[in-house]
């Protein structure tokens, strides 16, 4: 199947869902909130794959339950996390805010995409390389300033990790800034940001802008240094740097902490 070619399209008819949207409507106020925006990029992103006679298993965040397209192929799975950052999504902060979709055949990725939902522009990557709408990316070796590490930590446990555990770079070269998402994680590949840490253990929904940065010459490991499972249940944390020097330097910070509960 032309993997490029299906993601655009899902990920252009999804964030064309969300611009359409009159009003956005809080449906489930738990700690992962659910809108209507939510449901509308879903549904676009299922339409699309329907469409496009995709067979395969989807996993969704917006669906308890795998969700079988054209008669399902375990094989084949797509990973859908259909609004990123719902709750700037809500009051008005698009900029933080993306589409995402990952494909795995035999249990090993192929194609990832991350759509950034104002400026419309589309970061994937196929099986070797990445691209940020159809440009190839590499990763610079050098940028200007301080080192950037993003983090998310809305609660008191992943504050404490978080700062516990990387505040005292930012005595050195390094910034730490709370907030973050897939998109700002993607734009590790293009040299905006340094790293990206997810201190609380996540599934692979969260993890499509991994693999672009991976396979733009970046380094993703969980925060103990092992490598990602690809496997939609498995629960992990996760680490995203430029360098190879970076990723050890934060490596070296988490040493003897097990967040992977």
């Amino acid at each position: 199947m032309n993997w490029k070619n299906i993601g655009f399209d899902a990920l252009r008819k999804a964030i064309s869902a969300l611009n359409k949207l009159p009003q956005v409507k809080v449906l489930n106020n738990k700690i992962n909130i659910q809108t209507n925006a939510d449901l509308a990029s879903h549904d676009a992103l299922i339409a699309s794959l329907h469409t496009n006679r995709v067979q395969g298993e989807v996993f969704s965040e917006e669906a308890e339950k795998v969700i079988k397209i054209n008669g399902g192929d375990p094989n084949t799975l797509i990973v859908l996390d259909p609004l990123d950052n719902t709750h700037l999504y809500l009051r008005g902060e698009k900029a933080f805010c993306s589409v995402a979709m990952m494909v795995i055949r035999n249990h090993q990725p192929i194609y990832s995409f991350v759509g950034d939902i104002v400026s419309g522009d589309i970061y994937h990557c196929d099986e070797k390389k990445s691209y940020k709408n159809n440009k190839l990316l590499s990763i610079p070796t050098k940028v200007p300033g301080r080192k950037i590490i993003l983090g998310w930590a809305p609660y008191q446990l992943r504050l404490e990790r978080l700062y516990q555990c990387l505040g005292p770079l930012t005595s050195r070269d390094y910034y730490l800034y709370n907030f973050g998402g897939q998109l700002q994680a993607v734009k590790i590949a293009s040299g905006s940001y340094d790293a990206y840490v997810e201190v609380r253990a996540e599934t692979i929904n969260e993890f499509c802008a991994a693999l672009i940065v991976e396979r733009a010459g970046g380094y993703v490991t969980t925060i103990q240094g092992k490598p990602v499972s690809y496997h939609p249940h498995q629960k992990q944390t996760l680490l995203i740097s430029r360098t190879k020097k970076i990723h050890q330097q934060l490596l070296q910070q988490f040493v003897g902490k097990d967040y992977e509960d």
